[in-house]
């Protein structure tokens, strides 16, 4: 539970919601304490203004201090404080306590000086104090900061409670997409790999989702393949195998004699079962980036005119025509030529096994920028656009029966993609149902 994503998520939103929280109560508390001060202060001074008006007017009024008393008494009462009046000797004249009348009196607390409005005659000085017989006064600064304070404390701890709350539901609702991805990932690790993510999300986990189920999809895909290939694999062998056994076992049960054609009949299915075990190894050595390349400066045209002559009898006997289109100023490129002349026999054997009788045969090559681009085109029967984008794979076959006249090992086009791609070019196919296929592969210029 410590490890788990969510309370690690949960730990850091609630680090970063009580930092916030406490930041911002420190700074509102501050500064209302602050408002309040000033507030008490004004409204202080206020009272102090209204009580020199009124000692003013009494003075004024009632010639002199004589019967000032109770009015300093009632102005204790209403303002709880103690307010004490003096004349310009220090003698008290008044106390809103009664106390100190008529002694001397002396404060640290500055007092409002009062004089007379005509002529400035300095008549008294005004004292106020807290009047320690009243009760507290609920408008100080103190009580009302602290009610304040308490009031944001409350206020910070619901705060706190519900972001904890909406965090907790959130990082839920936030991880449930990486707990299905778990749960999935652990299924196809399993072997079960028709597992899928069904997210709607449509942000980056959404994207991720989507990720997922296409390298889930791939997975399926590529265990089908293994199947697949080890099933082909399995049956490509079995037939040489099979024959080679069936020949020696008539020998020796003496139906057929070691002749001559009994011997060469051994070495076809021997040299059948050593090319697929050599292609098996070099399609092995290009995947895994091992394949040696023994490169040197050819010409290309020189490279087709001598696979094209070495296939011209199956071509003839079958009735085909074969046309070779090359200019006569393509540059050199810098490859293995015995690769690459295994690349174009695998293409034309294709062409000449998918080609009815009459049919045609094209190799042409060009410079296409930095690249010569080479074509074996055919009018053949074509590919089905649903086999198109897979003929590259191993062991795949359009041609699904097991005769090896048009099905093949299935190991000829992949081997071919992989040899180009490790000369650094590509290899792609186009073709229409009926109407032929093209088979076209670029090699880099030697630069």
């Amino acid at each position: 539970m410590i490890h788990s994503l969510q309370f690690r998520l949960l730990l850091a939103f609630t680090a970063v919601i009580l930092v916030t929280v406490v930041t911002v109560f420190f700074f509102v508390d501050q500064s209302a304490r602050g408002e309040i001060q000033r507030f008490w202060e004004s409204s202080e001074e206020a009272r102090a203004s209204r009580m020199y008006v009124e000692l003013g007017r009494h003075y004024r009024t009632g010639a002199g201090w004589t019967g000032v008393q109770p009015v300093v008494e009632q102005m204790g009462g209403l303002s709880a404080r103690r307010v004490v009046l003096v004349d310009p000797d220090g003698i008290v004249i008044a106390d809103s306590q009664g106390e100190l009348v008529g002694e001397q009196y002396e404060s640290d607390v500055p007092g409002r000086t009062v004089f007379s409005p005509m002529g400035g005659e300095l008549l008294g000085t005004i004292y106020i104090g807290t009047d320690s017989s009243a009760s507290p006064d609920p408008f100080s600064p103190t009580p009302v900061s602290d009610a304040v304070g308490r009031f944001l404390i409350w206020g910070a701890l619901l705060a706190i409670a519900v972001a904890f709350l909406f965090t907790f539901l959130l990082s839920r609702r936030m991880l449930a997409p990486v707990k299905a991805l778990t749960e999935t990932a652990k299924q196809l690790g399993q072997g079960d790999f028709s597992q899928r993510v069904q997210i709607k999300d449509k942000g980056e986990v959404g994207e991720l989702a989507q990720a997922f189920n296409s390298m889930a999809s791939d997975l399926e895909r590529a265990e089908q393949m293994k199947r697949n290939m080890v099933a082909d694999i399995a049956h490509e062998l079995r037939t040489p195998l099979s024959n080679i056994r069936g020949y020696l076992e008539a020998v020796r049960d003496g139906i057929k004699r070691p002749d001559t054609d009994t011997i060469h009949s051994l070495e076809e299915e021997a040299s059948l079962l050593s090319r697929l075990v050599n292609d098996l190894q070099e399609l092995s050595l290009a995947e895994a980036g091992q394949l040696t390349l023994v490169r040197q400066e050819e010409d290309v045209a020189t490279l087709v005119r001598q696979v094209v002559s070495a296939v011209e009898g199956r071509v003839s006997a079958k009735g085909l025509s074969l046309t070779v289109e090359l200019p006569d100023d393509l540059p050199t490129v810098n490859i293995d030529s015995h690769r690459i002349g295994q690349v174009l026999r695998n293409l034309l054997e294709n062409a000449i096994a998918h080609t009815g009788a009459g049919g045609t045969i094209t190799v042409a090559a060009r410079q296409r920028e930095d690249c010569v681009e080479v074509d074996v085109i055919d009018t053949g029967e074509g590919i089905p656009p649903e086999d198109l984008p897979y003929i590259f794979e191993r062991f795949y076959r359009v041609d699904k029966s097991r005769a090896r006249a048009t099905g093949g090992s299935g190991l000829g086009l992949t081997i071919a993609k992989r040899f180009i791609e490790a000369h650094g070019g590509s290899i792609e196919a186009y073709s229409e149902p009926d109407k032929g296929s093209t088979f076209t592969f670029t090699l880099p210029v030697s630069g």
